[in-house]
């Protein structure tokens, strides 16, 4: 459901996969200034996803700047003949993050579900840093997907909330909530479904 968020805002900010090849060319033969390009393209976006999961501003900031650190130091792995640029670095982010949550300090707290009212995990990907143009596009599509999640089952939110922004597996959201696995599944499925119908028909409005 996270990477479903994260994909369609980045339709709007991904509008030269050309551009972030080019990137990571440079980046790959070691040029600073194509590493601060890519991290000014996409920062309040990471940012936003990685908020959104760890719920802990500092906590967050530390985790982009290790994100932009393995980008730097694996870029070699960015295998262009298997996806874009930006699902890279988004993947990356994510089980960064979900590593970060895992960790012995995690563990020892209580995973809370994210609220629809946390502004949160749609605030950060705009700021008075983009232009209107960009911070109006992001506006709006956050509030779209924020009324998507509003739109179907509670408890196949439930079951989507916690698997893509605490991080929990379908065996521990069973285990946590006392759900039978295959219940979990149907959730999720259905959930998923029921989230790109609404948005698909939003995007095509």
């Amino acid at each position: 459901m996270l990477f479903f968020f994260i994909s369609t805002i980045g339709k709007f900010l991904t509008k030269d996969e050309d551009r972030d090849r080019e990137l990571m060319a440079r980046i790959k033969a070691r040029d600073t200034a194509a590493l601060s390009e890519l991290y000014d393209n996409y920062y309040r976006l990471l940012f936003g996803l990685i908020l959104s999961i760890l719920k802990k501003r500092e906590e967050s900031e530390d985790i982009l700047q290790e994100v932009f650190t393995t980008i730097w130091e694996k870029a070699e792995q960015f295998d262009t003949e298997r996806g874009t640029v930006y699902t890279w670095i988004v993947s990356l982010t994510r089980n960064k993050s979900i590593d970060r949550l895992r960790s012995k300090v995690y563990k020892e707290q209580k995973k809370q579900s994210v609220s629809l009212n946390d502004e949160d995990v749609f605030h950060p990907l705009y700021s008075e840093e983009t232009n209107p143009l960009e911070n109006t596009i992001l506006t709006d599509r956050a509030k779209r997907l924020h009324n998507a999640l509003a739109e179907i089952s509670a408890k196949q939110r439930k079951v989507l909330q916690v698997a893509y922004f605490n991080g929990m597996s379908q065996s521990e959201i069973a285990e946590e909530f006392d759900i039978p696995l295959g219940t979990v599944k149907t959730r999720m499925r259905d959930g998923m479904m029921k989230l790109r119908e609404i948005l698909g028909k939003e995007l095509k409005g």
